[in-house]
């Protein structure tokens, strides 16, 4: 192997601030959307015990780590409110009424597809995530503090489930 066979291509580091997180639920948090997180993924084990030896297989299941997204409320808490829409089109605390239970309405309610695009240092897309059928599990508290300075932005935190995610290549 030699040094030119070696070295890759492209040698620009990936850029953490370089993304864009889209939901077809949401779409106000498009814009405010500070922090997200590709997440992990786990693959089991097979574990296959020997008299002598304890041996183990890949397993047959992948586990996917929970979505994690920070944004920003704007001050019409619309980001806030859509989110919190999407909660209650799910499970409504006033009764079933509320809740949308008709098979076309969960599907397109309940959950939701996410795109996490990845920019290069140019801002140029040149890896899509697609994460299949996402669902609200939490969302953060928001705090009020009359000690900060008006300068102070607002963000809640959300966590997503999801069936699975894809990569493709811009």
């Amino acid at each position: 192997m030699t040094v030119l066979t070696r070295t890759p291509q492209n040698t620009n580091p990936l850029q953490a601030t370089k993304f864009l997180l889209t939901f077809d639920r949401i779409s106000t948090v498009t814009y405010f959307c500070q922090t997200v997180n590709l997440p992990g993924v786990t693959l089991g084990e097979v574990d296959r015990v020997t008299p002598f030896l304890d041996m183990y297989s890949p397993g047959t299941k992948l586990q996917y780590d929970p979505l994690d997204v920070s944004f920003i409320i704007d001050e019409g808490l619309n980001s806030w409110r859509n989110l919190y829409d999407w909660f209650i089109s799910i499970a409504d605390p006033d009764g079933f009424e509320g809740r949308d239970h008709s098979p076309e309405i969960q599907t397109n309610k309940k959950l939701s597809d996410a795109t996490l695009t990845i920019l290069n240092n140019l801002n140029n897309p040149i890896l899509k995530i697609e994460f299949i059928n996402c669902f609200p599990l939490s969302m953060s508290d928001i705090q009020f503090d009359t000690k900060l300075d008006a300068n102070h932005i607002v963000t809640c935190r959300a966590t997503f489930r999801y069936q699975s995610y894809k990569y493709l290549t811009v």
